[in-house]
């Protein structure tokens, strides 16, 4: 079972809730920010769906999904987290994504590891990212956090990487 609060030198990583819904869905309907999946989420609803989902994942298999928040602001900033994603809940998949404005300062990668190290205290042995090709910041960042590419696969948008690491 993944902590529900965690914290860095920069960052407050605490548990999504239904509340912060409004705060996430600025973030989901930016087109800068949310580039990922099938790109920026049209409706509210998309965004509670998407809460609903990790607290879900949260209370039935223990893993956790955070809310970044800048220590200094306690402005949200973006989000990281695991979820079964296409590797199921004994390996899961670690995701991230960050406030257009406030990417290039390290912050993905800052939660990314304090995420993996939530991991190692709650005893999982091995967590995935999947990474399109193009994606060479996102990729530089797990390659950083010790993870390697253990294969390729192709879906209906192209090749995917799929990055490891051994906990």
């Amino acid at each position: 079972m993944m902590l529900s609060s965690l914290r860095t030198a920069r960052l407050r990583l605490d548990a999504f809730t239904a509340g912060d819904a409004v705060e996430l869905h600025e973030l989901f309907a930016d087109p800068d920010t949310h580039t990922i999946g099938s790109g920026p989420f049209t409706a509210f609803k998309q965004t509670e769906r998407w809460i609903a989902h990790r607290l879900a994942a949260q209370r039935e298999h223990g893993l956790c999904w955070y809310a970044l928040r800048s220590s200094e602001t306690g402005r949200l900033i973006g989000n990281c987290g695991m979820l079964a994603g296409r590797t199921g809940f004994e390996e899961p998949e670690i995701g991230y994504l960050i406030q257009a404005s406030q990417r290039g300062r390290g912050y993905a990668g800052e939660a990314a590891g304090a995420v993996l190290e939530q991991c190692r205290a709650a005893r999982l042995t091995r967590v995935w990212a999947s990474i399109r090709p193009h994606n060479h910041v996102s990729r530089r960042i797990a390659t950083g956090l010790g993870m390697h590419v253990d294969r390729t696969e192709r879906d209906e948008r192209g090749d995917l990487l799929f990055y490891v690491i051994n906990l």
